[in-house]
């Protein structure tokens, strides 16, 4: 929580909730067709700090069907149902679209498509059915001049997020490095969208009218030139950009790189001021096994910030693998400061013609110092050490382990400052019953010396193999807690679980150990026979 739409967003501070997604994609054995599905559903509750890709409240599913009936051509039939309900909308919406989409030749191409759309607005009372008719064309009338047009037209009433409009393009290319761009958006009435969109940090555009004009260059082989228009403060759009940038990746020699880059804010409406924003590296390959990154950044946004991060990575000797990272950086913000430091160090052994062993080392330092203008500075910090091991017993037997340990240390301008050790085991046992049945126990112990108190759970668990690399669990955990005498006790949650496990090293090649050279699981071997 440090940025984007966490802050000034909602006033409620809690968010409770979740979000999943599922998507299907089926090609089909008649005109080259593909069939496609996606369904998407967010709970009222649900907020994602990072960004606000998902709708809190909403729930989408579609169904899509591509095919190519003639050649140069795609035929797209769907369906598309949408619902959103919070304190804010109350609303949904089913959608039939067919569009066809076909090439003439190499430098014209046509697409038509139509849309029957009826949206209900249960908190408004109010429906509307629009039937949309969507016509476009794109020109390469020279090699360089590229021309597209577009028009929606609605044949009666419009759907609030489609209304009747016109959209203009061409990109003309000046050199092999420059090329000019220009669009422009006429409308009738803006687009509103009908998802609940007041703790996104989006907010809807009153605007009918949009042009854009613009360059994109690039000034040598490893320079480049970067611009974009910046709109802050999504929720009410108080805050508005123009940035322009240099970014330069220079190779010095075959094994050092350089990176510099500058970008200048213009500030062009609202409480806020211009800004400027550095970016020196470099980079270092000795070899194919190793790899060293150095990056210094600053920024005078509101206050001055800089960051310096070191990192490198490697291959030690064959079946070991290092890793390390550390990050510095500093701010002033609001008449306050802090500064933050990070590392990371961590060790992969892994045996190169194996995969029936394997052991991570890993430790993290982190630490924050807050500091206000005439008051004693907060400070946080923590100390993580782990390691986890895997080992194949038996050609059914697998067994896995973890030790973990965790100092963490606070301190505020009231309170003295206090560290806690913490200490976690974990152990797990996998046998296969059959083919693609298993059974697994696993153990946890959760505990903290200065205060005694424990955690431990026990489970029991049974899983199906769909395929070689996944698996399917269901299982049940039994929890207890325990606190020092005469405390009250901990709460606790036992019941039944699922989960979905997956083995990576079979799909990526990630210490470069092939194929073949990793130890087979016994239903690989079983098909091996069957296949004989």
């Amino acid at each position: 929580m440090g940025g984007g739409n966490v802050f000034g967003t909602d006033t409620d501070a809690r968010h409770d909730g979740s979000a999943y997604q599922l998507a299907l994609s089926q090609p089909l054995p008649f005109y080259g067709s593909t069939l496609r599905a996606r369904y998407l559903n967010a709970s009222t509750g649900f907020f994602n700090p990072f960004g606000g890709t998902v709708t809190p409240g909403s729930r989408r599913g579609e169904v899509m069907l591509e095919m190519k009936p003639l050649k140069n051509s795609m035929l797209r039939l769907g369906v598309t149902s949408e619902s959103n309900h919070t304190t804010n909308v109350d609303n949904g919406r089913l959608t039939f679209s067919a569009a066809w989409d076909q090439i003439l030749n190499e430098r014209i191409k046509f697409h038509l498509g139509f849309d029957h759309r009826a949206f209900t607005d249960d908190l408004n009372d109010t429906k509307t059915n629009s039937d949309l008719i969507t016509a476009g064309a794109e020109m390469q009338l020279t090699d360089k001049l590229q021309l597209s047009v577009k028009r929606e037209q609605n044949l009666g009433a419009a759907d609030p997020t489609y209304p009747n409009q016109t959209t203009l393009g061409a990109t003309y290319q000046l050199g092999a490095l420059t090329k000019l761009f220009f669009t422009q958006r006429l409308a009738a009435a803006p687009i509103t969208p009908i998802g609940d969109y007041s703790g996104t940090g989006f907010a809807a555009v009153s605007s009918r009218r949009e042009t854009a004009l613009g360059v994109e260059t690039r000034f040598g082989k490893y320079t480049s030139m970067t611009g974009r228009y910046q709109l802050e403060n999504g929720i009410n759009g108080t805050d508005s950009f123009a940035v322009i940038g240099l970014q330069d990746r220079l190779p010095v020699t075959k094994k050092i790189s350089l990176e510099l880059g500058f970008e200048r804010g213009f500030h062009l409406l609202g409480p806020n001021q211009s800004f400027n924003s550095g970016t020196a590296g470099l980079g270092w390959q000795p070899n194919s096994d190793f790899r060293a990154t150095a990056r210094y950044e600053y920024r005078d946004r509101g206050g001055f910030g800089q960051l310096f991060a070191l990192g490198a990575a490697g291959k030690l000797s064959e079946g070991i693998t290092a890793l390390s990272r550390f990050q510095f950086s500093r701010g002033e913000f609001g008449g306050k400061s802090n500064s933050s430091l990070e590392g990371t160090a961590a060790l992969a052994i892994r045996p190169l013609k194996s995969d029936r062993v394997g052991l991570l080392f890993n430790y993290t330092h982190r630490s924050l110092i807050q500091n206000a203008n005439g008051t004693t500075p907060t400070r946080d910090s923590s100390d993580s050490l782990s390691s986890d091991g895997y080992y194949q017993m038996s050609k059914r037997l697998e067994l896995y382990g973890r030790f973990a340990s965790r100092l963490s240390a606070n301190g505020q301008p009231q309170l003295p400052f206090v560290s806690t050790l913490t200490f976690l085991t974990q152990a797990r046992a996998q046998y296969l019953l059959t083919r693609r049945l298993d059974w697994a126990v696993e153990t946890r112990l959760l505990f903290q010396p200065s205060s005694s108190t424990r955690r431990s759970v026990y489970a029991t668990e049974a899983g199906f193999w769909v395929i070689p690399d996944m698996r399917l669990g269901a299982g049940y955990n039994f929890t207890s807690a325990k606190e020092p005498v005469a405390a009250q006790m901990l709460p606790t949650r036992r019941g039944f679980y699922f989960t979905i496990s997956s083995k990576l090293s079979n799909l990526f090649d990630l210490f470069g150990t092939s194929k073949a050279g990793l130890a087979p699981v016994i239903h690989d071997r079983d098909e091996n026979k069957e296949q004989k």
